[in-house]
Order: C-alpha cells, then structure tokens, then sequence
C-alpha cells in the first residue's frame, strides 16, 4: 500500500471544503466517524452532527492550503497529520490536523479527525 493514499484523501477532503457543499464533505465521512473540528469544541460523531459543523463552517467560502503532512498508510487504513491553513472571510486561520482513514468495500473514509488552531507559542 503506498503512502500516497493518504496524501490523495486528504487533497480530495481539502477539494471538497472549497467547493462548498457540506453534503459532500460528510460523505468522505464514515457513518460513526467523529470530528473534533477546528471551530468547535464539540465532540461530532456520526453524520448529522457533522453535516451540522460544516454547514455553519461553509455559510462563507473556505479555501484549505496545506503546509505540511505526514501521510502513512496500511492495507485497510492510513493516518495523515500536519498543518493546514483556513482561508476564509479575508483572513488565515492557522490549524494542525490529524486524520484517519479505513478502507471498507473498497471505499475509503475517515473514521477520525482532529484539528486545532495552531497555539501562539510552542
């Protein structure tokens, strides 16, 4: 299994954020998938609670940059961590992000994922 996997689902969700239909960015999303997501300090499990934080997320255009990752992948599952920026509203949200991913029926879809706003300080 090559490590590219990861890097490719991780291109495809940052693709789907700027087109902007939440719908389709749950759908990259396992049913009982949780998200702790970068502009909430809700804990998001399953579709419905998702599909809510990236509907407030995406009532403005966002743009995903990514600055650095660290993909690894298994036969049925691959981790990607690193750094992405948000770009919306004018301005740039520095964030860190950790996903992971399983391959079920030859889908894969993420199961995990974590970002935050990067701390001012180390």
């Amino acid at each position: 299994m090559s490590d590219s996997i990861a890097s490719e689902l991780l291109q495809k969700w940052a693709s789907t954020v700027k087109d902007g239909d939440a719908n389709q960015v749950v759908n990259l999303y396992h049913g009982d998938g949780i998200l702790l997501g970068t502009f909430s300090n809700k804990e998001r499990v399953g579709h419905g609670l998702i599909l809510e934080y990236f509907e407030n997320l995406l009532k403005s255009p966002v743009e995903v940059e990514i600055v650095s990752e660290h993909p690894i992948a298994f036969e049925s599952a691959a981790v990607n961590s690193g750094l992405y920026n948000f770009i919306t509203k004018g301005k740039t949200i520095n964030a860190r992000f950790s996903f992971v991913y399983q391959k079920d029926n030859d889908e894969w879809k993420i199961v995990s994922h974590h970002s935050s706003v990067m701390p001012e300080t180390d």
